[in-house]
């Protein structure tokens, strides 16, 4: 069925705000199971939990082969075509090479990890939770499966009651359970934090199965024998053009993670900095300044997985005006939170850290974070459109390079004394600024996109205005006389406000514009 071009702007917005409305349930439930999980674990089954949860996420990175994305994709541009037949096809071949892949990465894995503990220097303890894990790693691939099947349909309901399903479950479980092992030795304890993780698992995979086998069911007779089979090496072909690089991508941004705490600790030793305060400053930095600067980007993750399915939609009709519509619409809800919170972030940034981790020195970091975390907001739309336009290869390799020279730029400013830690935040500004302008330019050369600058100067207008009242409330140090979170309300109505009434005045200058009918 054929929908009007009001209908798909409209289920890309919906389908956004579902999306957003259910991370940021996830968020929440996500920090409260790290409250109880610290209380009953300690900071040594801490230690064990987080130490798994990285080998966990890099087996469900390759088992998964980012084929939600790649699903996704294809399966808006068969939407196109109306081809029911084809989408069974692509789901059903998806779902073979994902569970080979999974199982064989159980066997190598669990094979891998019984070896690694009989070495003397490991502790024995970390094999109990790494083998928990391991079983999860099908449960995940087959619901990521799914979850690109509903995301490639546009939509997002399904995805965003299963992600509320599985953190609600993640959290009863984590509650429970752990209240009843509270006396049991600590890696058993470890175990069954573990074991939450694949609860909340098996309660997504069990609702996303249940909502495909209704859907199929009922319009399983559009899938006749009029229309044409596919053959699976095209199908093949067509996933992975997307998957590989987007897999390369993620695999890429793991290792720069893994390797990224080492390099920065070493080179501030070798700027003269003490080991103690060099972990100290490296933890303020990212556990604390950029948790709290990154956490809005759930918002950025959500237009992610909303546009990409719809970009290729647009693509695959050969609708320039859609397209063009949808990369503005995506724009625009990153400045409609990015701004703000952009400001809020540098004005307020001890203010933050106090409240949430009380940690008043890491608010100088936040603060230097702040006027550039804009563009890592930005990266995820940006590599959203990208992937819905076919140019996942250029994602890969301006990622490659803009990670490389990250890396050069962390090591040889971090290791003088004039920067230290200052050094690493040049460096990470640099990269989210040098990738989104790189990304930018990728999407003005394939599609010709033209910003519209007057609604971006009304953005940068009530920022400005924004900006000037926060500078007052700090030059009167009228904030210090009610609570922070009140005043972080008064600085984004005004935002909002100030927004409002300039589009206002720019509808009613636009009217003036027009000429009257003759």
């Amino acid at each position: 069925m054929n929908r009007t071009k009001g209908e798909v702007m409209g289920t890309f917005l919906k389908g956004t705000l579902i999306l957003s409305l259910a991370m940021l349930y996830t968020k929440v439930v996500e920090f409260i199971v790290s409250i109880l999980l610290a209380q009953s674990l300690g900071s040594e089954g801490m230690g064990f939990y987080m130490m798994a949860l990285p080998v966990i996420g890099l087996l469900i990175t390759i088992a998964a082969l980012e084929f939600p994305t790649a699903l996704s994709k294809v399966l808006a541009e068969e939407e196109v075509h109306q081809n029911e037949r084809a989408r069974l096809q692509i789901v059903k071949v998806s779902f073979f090479v994902i569970m080979g892949l999974s199982l064989l990465l159980v066997a190598v894995s669990a094979a891998i990890t019984l070896l690694l503990l009989k070495w003397k220097n490991i502790d024995i303890r970390l094999g109990y939770p790494l083998l928990a894990l391991i079983p999860i790693v099908p449960v995940i691939g087959t619901s990521s499966i799914l979850k690109g099947y509903f995301s490639g349909l546009q939509k997002m309901k399904p995805i965003a009651i299963a992600q509320l399903l599985e953190k609600t479950a993640h959290l009863s479980f984590i509650f429970y359970v752990l209240h009843y092992v509270k006396d049991l030795p600590l890696e058993y304890r470890v175990v069954a934090a573990v074991l939450g993780l694949g609860a909340g698992e098996l309660v997504s995979l069990f609702f996303f199965s249940a909502s495909f086998l209704l859907g199929e069911r009922t319009t399983g007779e559009a899938a006749t024998e009029k229309t044409a089979p596919v053959s699976k090496r095209s199908i093949l072909k067509k996933l992975f053009q997307v998957s590989l690089p987007t897999t390369g991508v993620r695999i890429l941004n793991a290792l720069t993670a893994a390797v990224n705490p080492i390099l920065i600790t070493q080179s501030l030793l070798f700027a003269g900095i003490a080991a103690s305060v060099a972990t100290k400053q490296y933890g303020m930095l990212t556990a604390f300044a950029m948790t709290i600067g990154y956490f809005p980007g759930f918002i950025g993750y959500s237009l992610y997985v909303s546009l990409v399915p719809s970009i290729s939609e647009a693509r695959s009709k050969q609708d320039d005006h859609a397209l063009h519509q949808r990369i503005h619409q995506a724009f625009h809800i990153t400045l409609l939170y990015g701004i703000p919170c952009s400001i809020v972030m540098y004005f307020f940034a001890d203010e933050l850290t106090v409240l949430f981790y009380h940690s008043p020195q890491a608010g100088q970091f936040l603060m230097l974070l702040s006027p550039f975390i804009l563009f890592h907001y930005l990266l995820s739309p940006l590599q959203a459109i990208l992937f819905g336009l076919g140019r996942a290869r250029d994602v890969f390799s301006q990622t490659i390079w803009v990670n490389i020279l990250s890396i050069l730029l962390i090591v040889s400013l971090s290791s003088q004394s004039s920067f230290g830690i200052h050094g690493v935040i040049i460096a990470v500004n640099f990269s989210g600024v040098l990738l989104s302008f790189l990304h930018y330019h990728t999407i003005v050369e394939e599609v010709h996109f033209k910003p519209k600058l007057m609604d971006y100067a009304i953005f940068l207008a009530s920022g400005a205005f924004t900006i000037g009242l926060c500078e007052l409330m700090h030059r009167t140090h009228y904030e210090d006389h009610i609570s922070i979170i009140i005043v972080l309300a008064v600085v984004f109505a005004v935002y909002y406000g100030t927004l409002f009434f300039l589009r206002l005045f720019q509808s009613g200058l636009s009217r003036l514009w027009v000429k009257p009918e003759k």
